[in-house]
């Protein structure tokens, strides 16, 4: 595989492995909840907004330059940046806390049952701190690598719960009526297209183009789908509605004696894993950067291991499982407050620095 590939392709696959952290825990769980069938149209439309809001915020990122959100965004004075970046900084930390935690909740699932969540957390917690040390490259980098070593394996455990499916649970397909819209209950799974806020902190280190990220999206949006479905195929609609971790437990019915692990479930759980420690550390050093540019005056190697704490003790702090599920409609003012707003004001910042340039470009040629 030349560089030049490898370097095409490693912003798409970091951005896959971005959403593999993300989706495969709780996503399929929020939308079964959504409607009664054709759970395709809801997850259509979260790739359809993660698409519109990818492309606003990609357009200004490109009209910026080479800046990150704390450079576009902080030459709009004191309050109107802190207004704009410590939310952003606050849900680029919740995906840490959010992900540690629910990791370690499939961790006590699948490998180490009588382990104790508290060593869990701290073990995660000192993982993420030393990822975010090697930098956005080391990180780019290692996503490269782990996407290509793990991607297969994930997509092993998924296939290979077809053995134990019944293709006619996939019936009815199509909900006409889209009756999913009516109620809240829509809103809850958006949380899944939060990836694309990260794209905002790699222009300095990495060109982010625009086509290779809208293609990107064709693989997420039927991974969106496949993940929905394997329960759906597994249960039947009306079972997997019921349980807590529906993907989890169909990719536990499948026992295949051949390959290493009787279990192809821990497959799923290395990779999830790989991909967890992957965007909690870029979300910690992306965090720490926006923190020390908000405030030069403090050292970023200061500020990594005092946010790194602030994730552990976030995480440490969420009681059980039925408290982690709800935050995820506790927080969908502030989710939405963050994907509409940053993406638009990036747009319009990036347009503003735009035109400047091409006036000092045509003052310097005049």
């Amino acid at each position: 595989m030349s560089s030049r590939l490898i370097s095409t392709l490693t912003v798409p696959l970091f951005f896959i492995g971005a959403h593999c952290s993300i989706i495969f825990l709780l996503f399929p769980r929020a939308v079964l909840h959504t409607t009664k069938f054709g759970h395709w149209e809801p997850a259509a439309m979260y790739t359809l907004i993660e698409i519109i809001l990818m492309v606003i915020l990609l357009k200004g990122l490109n009209k910026s330059g080479d800046l990150d959100y704390a450079d576009i965004l902080l030459p709009l004075g004191r309050w109107i940046s802190i207004v704009l970046l410590l939310p952003l900084v606050i849900y680029i930390l919740m995906i840490g806390v959010l992900g540690i935690r629910g990791f370690a909740e499939l961790m006590i699932i699948v490998f180490v049952v009588r382990s104790p969540l508290f060593s869990i957390l701290i073990l995660l917690s000192f993982i993420t701190l030393l990822g975010s040390s090697i930098g956005p490259q080391g990180i780019l980098r290692a996503s490269t690598l782990i996407s290509l070593l793990h991607l297969p394996a994930l997509i092993f455990a998924l296939v290979g719960c077809l053995v134990n499916s019944t293709f006619t649970n996939i019936f009815p397909l199509v909900n006409t009526n889209f009756d999913f819209l009516q109620h809240g209950k829509f809103l809850v799974p958006l949380f899944s297209i939060c990836p694309f806020l990260l794209l905002g902190m790699l222009p300095p280190v990495i060109k982010v183009r625009m086509k290779p990220m809208l293609f990107t999206m064709i693989p997420i949006t039927i991974l969106y789908v496949v993940i929905i479905y394997i329960p759906i195929l597994v249960y039947g609609i009306n079972a997997a509605t019921l349980l807590n971790f529906p993907l989890v437990t169909s990719i536990d019915t499948v026992n295949f004696t051949w390959t290493i692990f009787n279990r192809i479930s821990l497959f799923y759980a290395v990779a999830v894993l790989a991909f967890v420690l992957l965007i909690t550390s870029f979300a910690l050093w992306s965090s720490a950067v926006l923190v020390r540019k908000m405030v030069p005056r403090w050292k970023e190697s200061y500020i990594r291991p005092i946010l790194c704490l602030l994730v552990f003790v976030g995480s440490a702090m969420i009681p059980n499982w039925s408290f982690y599920v709800k935050m995820y409609t506790i927080d969908i003012g502030f989710r939405i407050f963050v994907f509409l707003v940053i993406p638009i004001v990036v747009y319009i910042r990036g347009s503003f620095i735009q035109r400047a340039v091409r006036k000092k470009v045509f003052k310097n040629d005049a």
